[in-house]
């Protein structure tokens, strides 16, 4: 009995082409799993404020805001530039900010959407060195911002604004209104 080695046979090195080629090009069209950001895991994450957040904001309305944030962006230590505070978060922070219908929920209500900053300086459609995000509770995506509207917004967190403490120092937040107040009592 003769025994072919494969490729041996005329057109057999052109089979075993084809047969390569066409598993690269199904795994090319494969989907690829999204990346979830506001993993199932991030109620448990500390708030970055007990400041009640009910209070009229641009792009979020009068609703009830709670921002939470990976272990990650907890520990961020600030550095001081000129006398002043210069946030860096890390890559991979993740920040969520739950939003609720209404500036007061009723107890046990959840919230409507999720709007989400990621850490992410070298992805492509980062802006500020962040990814601008909103998730959509009932089917679960999420869906990555594009505009420029939120990094617009953000970019007065590095300077004085009317929220909060209103970042009278004038310090570098790197786009994020409540930064860890631990990490900058740690930093005096």
């Amino acid at each position: 009995m003769k025994r072919m080695r494969l490729g041996s046979s005329p057109g057999g090195a052109s089979r075993i082409a084809l047969l390569v080629l066409s598993a690269i090009l199904l795994g090319a069209c494969a989907k690829k799993a999204e990346r979830v950001y506001a993993t199932p895991d991030y109620p448990t994450w500390k708030k970055t404020t007990e400041t009640v957040l009910d209070y009229p904001i641009p792009g979020h309305m009068d609703r009830l805001r709670v921002p939470r944030m990976n272990a990650i962006g907890f520990s961020v230590v600030p550095t001081r530039v000129g006398g002043k505070f210069h946030w860096d978060f890390p890559e991979n922070t993740v920040i969520v900010k739950e939003v609720f219908a209404t500036p007061k929920p009723a107890p046990g209500e959840g919230p409507i959407q999720l709007t989400i900053m990621v850490k992410a300086p070298e992805d492509p459609r980062s802006q500020g060195g962040w990814l601008w995000l909103t998730k959509d509770l009932p089917d679960g995506k999420e869906k990555v911002f594009t505009g420029n509207y939120c990094v617009t917004c953000h970019t007065n967190a590095n300077e004085g604004h009317p929220y909060f403490d209103k970042n009278r120092n004038l310090e570098f937040r790197d786009y994020v209104y409540f930064v860890p107040l631990e990490a900058e009592a740690g930093a005096r």
